[in-house]
């Protein structure tokens, strides 16, 4: 009897996709009715498409959610937790409150214009100009975070020795010794930067009372060289922003405990990445978008709540304008992929998801105008001249 030969160990790592943001905004009264137009061209039938919109709570959404209303008829089903958390428990009571669905869903990012800086946000009803964090969920989840990368940065240091070796220099916290690996906090890939010899062992060839010198490769000093580093003699200098996404990650402990730990899940093994970017909130919010949406067409594909029903559940980025030139805050979307299921057409052409090209195109096709958009003005007005009704409690 031959024995099945073993799987050997690999380290598997999750990848990406390329987010686009250049020429992918869609203005939200632009955006809106499109997205009304391409629900009717797939068959959602007037009047009976009840919307959902999975956003953070920030007073800057709700643009987004009074056009959803004009453009759909009806205040939006709430499917979101803050930080655009899809909550996927609510399947169910969106199904049941309309015989067609659609979902919005997205994390929000504030923007710029006049720097091209993405993050902040100008509060509306602050008695002084206050700029802030767009999301403050968001920012806070990777604040820890971008505090131990920048303390890093001043505490690993570069140099060359008088003998023409080539060093870096870390603190003994960011080290993962074999007897003593790192419980909390930032790890250096060490085996991504310091010689390795035969027996696999990564050794110091010096140290101080609280930090280890190891020589570096062949392959990490070419690399510095074709960046245009030039080492530094004596005690060299702190590696700042040569300390790139490929050599460290973090060992934590999940900071929150409430609704937001599933953003910190999502975010987390791309951290390095977060902290690196010249846009670190701008960062978090795509990759948190991308890890939501493939959550959420997994939780509808395998549940029950919407068969044979028509949905298009369409995800992607808010963007946050304040107030500019005198023209009031506002906000565009760019949509990163959608998926569709038509009661009529079950296995028919949207067994995969519609990614962003396609999505943005499919768009972009549809009419700006939308023939049945609501009058918020005459219907409140219509409200305020309907009869007063005596409402009592039952006797």
């Amino acid at each position: 009897m031959i024995s099945a030969k073993p799987y050997p160990m690999v380290t598997i790592f999750r990848g990406m996709a390329d987010f686009n943001v250049d020429g992918m905004a869609i203005p939200y009264p632009e955006f809106v009715p499109r997205l009304y137009n391409l629900c009717n061209r797939l068959g959602f039938r007037k009047g009976l498409i009840m919307p959902s919109r999975a956003f953070c709570s920030d007073e800057n959404q709700g643009l987004p959610i009074i056009l959803l209303t004009k453009h759909f008829g009806i205040f939006p089903f709430n499917h979101g937790r803050v930080g655009g958390i899809m909550s996927i428990d609510r399947h169910a009571p969106h199904a049941n409150h309309g015989e067609d669905s659609v979902i919005v869903q997205a994390s929000h990012v504030g923007y710029d214009p006049k720097t091209g800086v993405y993050g902040t946000y100008q509060r509306a009803r602050m008695l002084e100009k206050t700029i802030s964090v767009s999301c403050g969920k968001l920012s806070h989840v990777i604040t820890p975070y971008l505090e131990q990368y920048h303390f890093a940065r001043n505490r690993i240091f570069l140099s060359r020795s008088e003998s023409g070796t080539f060093l870096i220099t870390a603190k003994n916290s960011f080290i993962d010794f074999f007897t003593h690996p790192v419980k909390n906090g930032l790890v250096l890939r060490l085996q991504n930067i310091a010689k390795i010899d035969e027996e696999g062992c990564a050794r110091p060839v010096g140290a101080i009372s609280t930090m280890q010198s190891f020589e570096v490769s062949q392959e990490f000093k070419k690399q510095m060289d074709l960046a245009g580093y030039e080492w530094k003699s004596g005690n060299g200098e702190c590696i700042g922003n040569y300390l790139t996404d490929d050599l460290f990650f973090f060992r934590e402990d999940f900071h929150e405990t409430d609704d937001s730990i599933f953003l910190e899940r999502n975010i987390i093994d791309f951290m390095p990445r977060i902290v690196t970017s010249p846009n670190p909130l701008l960062q978090a919010a795509k990759i948190n978008i991308q890890h939501e949406f493939a959550r959420a067409v997994e939780s509808i594909r395998r549940g029950k709540e919407y068969n044979g029903k028509n949905l298009l559940y369409i995800a992607g980025l808010n963007i946050d304008i304040s107030e500019y030139d005198g023209f009031p805050p506002t906000t565009y979307f760019v949509p990163w992929a959608a998926h569709i299921q038509l009661r009529s057409n079950p296995r028919g052409d949207f067994r995969l998801p519609v990614e962003q090209e396609a999505l943005y195109n499919m768009l972009m096709s549809e009419n700006i105008k939308n023939p049945d958009e609501t009058n918020l003005k005459e219907e409140i007005t219509r409200m305020l001249k309907s009869p007063r009704f005596d409402i009592r409690s039952p006797k």
